[in-house]
């Protein structure tokens, strides 16, 4: 990973374009449809992507917050479950975890909470999850999502469990008080 980063760095130099840029402050992801409150001194990946936003402090083997919307009927990466319009909250947060659980790099994974919360004013869930990476290290995350039509809105914060996602959860969680989508 740290490899691919410093190839990206390099590119990025090569072409007279900053890869990262540093955050804080408001931000208007128009791709995603949703503004927010991001975090001050991390960075965000400053290339057009259609489908997410994502920052880091330390690295993204440390920590990151990822900003996504997955269309209803989407094929996800790890799992052949899809996401229906109309669908309730906590069936959604069923089919984003079997996604997480379907990786080849998450091993074990154990949810630790699944429940209901308000998003911006919407019906949406809150699940809290660990597994071991490739590495054996212990991750711990946390992925808010919410659906909106067709479009399912979601945050995710994951991070090292030890040190990192402890130190960085209240800054994820203003992150996720400050999102609101930019049209219904």
């Amino acid at each position: 990973m740290k490899k691919l980063i410093i190839l990206m760095i390099f590119t990025a130099m090569l072409s007279g374009c900053a890869v990262w840029v540093r955050t804080g402050g408001p931000h208007v992801a128009t791709e995603q449809n949703i503004s927010l409150e991001l975090p001050d001194g991390w960075m965000r990946w400053n290339m057009d992507e259609d489908d997410f936003l994502i920052l880091t402090r330390d690295g993204l083997d440390l920590q990151s917050i990822m900003v996504e919307t997955v269309k209803a009927g989407d094929q996800l990466k790890n799992t052949r479950k899809k996401l229906r319009k109309g669908m309730l909250p906590l069936e959604a947060a069923e089919v984003i975890l079997d996604n997480v659980s379907s990786s080849p790099k998450v091993h074990g994974l154990q949810v630790k909470e699944n429940k209901s919360v308000k998003i911006d004013g919407h019906p949406g869930f809150r699940a809290v999850f660990t597994y071991k990476d490739d590495d054996g290290l212990k991750m711990k995350g946390v992925f808010y999502g919410f659906m909106q039509g067709e479009t399912l809105y979601g945050i995710k914060y994951l991070a090292a469990q030890r040190h990192y996602f402890d130190r960085d959860l209240k800054v994820f969680e203003r992150v996720v008080a400050s999102a609101r989508l930019l049209r219904s």
